[in-house]
């Protein structure tokens, strides 16, 4: 098992997302989230640990906007940006945990 961690900014709005993963047989087993800023990152960052976990790295990899305002509702245009610095965050994540895996 190899964990990972990434963060993410969004100094416009003052998000700040870290996402902890662990990295088993190229798949996601665990996800842990430590966030501040507005109630959609939160939310977003929430969900991403959720539908994160059990999922093979390049599927995780590949969760986008579509997928997290399927699970935390509609958001408005102006609050993309805090789905994406949770996004950036996991993203960082699996990747430093696939480079551990593999050093």
């Amino acid at each position: 098992m190899s964990r990972g961690v990434g963060s993410d900014a969004n100094p416009r709005d003052g998000d700040r997302v870290k996402i902890e993963v662990d990295l088993e047989g190229g798949v996601i087993t665990g996800a842990r989230v430590i966030a501040s800023g507005c109630e959609v990152s939160a939310k977003a960052s929430a969900a991403l640990a959720r539908l994160a976990r059990r999922r093979a790295r390049s599927e995780a990899l590949a969760i986008g906007i579509a997928d997290v305002t399927g699970t935390i509702g509609p958001i408005d245009e102006e609050h993309e940006r805090c789905v994406l610095t949770a996004i950036g965050a996991l993203r960082a994540a699996i990747v430093d945990a696939h480079v551990r895996a593999i050093a």
